[in-house]
């Protein structure tokens, strides 16, 4: 790797020794040390000079009064200065040594720098390559992971899209097959309430010539219109009664407020109350209503008496949700 960073084309050149460089700072350094030896004077003469000097003056000086006395004046003699030291031959060698070795040293320290700035420059490179890879790296896996989630969310959407659609259908076909029972029940039932019909009608035709047979012992009003002996049924508030306590019973299903189907059911109750049998005699022409209706008829089990205590025999009772 440090092979191939070396090889850069904006990396410094490798510092070379020159062995011409290196004579030219050892004749620089012996010039310098000639130049300070040439500019010391080594002179052994005394250069010191004796003055003397002599006064006068061209107006005459009058002399000092008798009693005053002059002043000696004692003229020190000054110290002669030591003898010049005689200057002994310097030795350049000991100096051209050392400044070749500062030279030198100077030289090491410098190569050593620029190798140091060398492995700096490389190990910065490395370091700069190493970070673009796992950058690269790290991109390309994240990446790849965005492309994994996006391709198991479309999975999951389609897999949802087609349960949904399977379930739609398999509701659809529940749907279809429970209308089609319906009316096939619907069918049947009218079936047998025509054949019930037929025979309620003879038996109906029956008592009612047994009862034209004993006509004179009827017990009715005046202008009744009746063909039982006596009076009998149930009340007049009866019918609302029963019909209230069936619809509370009732699980509406849905239908619009436009809507209002009507269906007729027959039942038929035992003297205790107890609803024997239901049929449906008028369809609605709405088979959740008419199922709703039937059921909750089931749900109720029970009539409760009428005012006088008894509970009729046989009822025909209407529905409409909307009422």
């Amino acid at each position: 790797m440090n092979q191939a960073i070396t090889g850069i084309t904006f990396a410094p050149p490798e510092k070379r020794s020159d062995p011409r460089a290196l004579a030219f700072s050892v004749g620089v350094h012996l010039l310098l040390v000639a130049a300070l030896t040439w500019g010391v004077s080594w002179s052994t003469r005394d250069n010191s000079h004796a003055v003397e000097a002599e006064l006068w003056q061209s107006t005459p000086v009058l002399a000092a009064a008798p009693q005053v006395l002059k002043q000696t004046v004692v003229k020190e003699d000054k110290p002669k200065p030591p003898p010049p030291e005689v200057a002994k031959p310097i030795d350049n060698t000991q100096a051209l040594r050392e400044a070749q070795l500062a030279t030198a040293k100077l030289k090491k320290l410098e190569e050593e720098k620029l190798e140091k700035d060398r492995q700096a420059r490389i190990l910065l490179e490395n370091e700069r390559l190493k970070k673009e890879k796992e950058k690269l790296l790290k991109d390309r896996l994240d990446k790849e992971k965005a492309e994994k989630e996006k391709a198991e969310k479309e999975k999951a959407a389609k897999e949802k899209a087609v349960k949904e659609k399977l379930e739609k259908d398999k509701a659809e076909k529940e749907k279809q097959e429970k209308d089609k029972k319906a009316k096939e029940k619907t069918d049947k039932d009218n079936s047998h309430k025509s054949d019930t019909d037929d025979k309620k009608l003879a038996e109906l035709r029956q008592e009612q010539l047994k009862r034209m047979a004993g006509m004179a012992g009827a017990n009715g009003a005046p202008d009744a219109n009746g063909t039982a002996l006596r009076s009998g049924g149930p009340s007049a508030g009866y019918a609302g009664r029963i019909t209230r306590i069936i619809k509370n019973n009732i699980v509406y299903p849905e239908i619009s407020a436009s809507e209002n189907p009507l269906a007729e059911v027959v039942v038929k109750v035992a003297p205790d109350g107890t609803i024997v049998s239901k049929r449906l005699t008028k369809p609605s022409g709405n088979a959740a209503w008419d199922a709703a209706v039937l059921k909750a008829i089931e749900k109720t089990e029970r009539f409760p008496r009428d005012v006088d205590g008894t509970v009729p025999g046989e009822m025909f009772i209407t529905f409409k949700p909307n009422e």
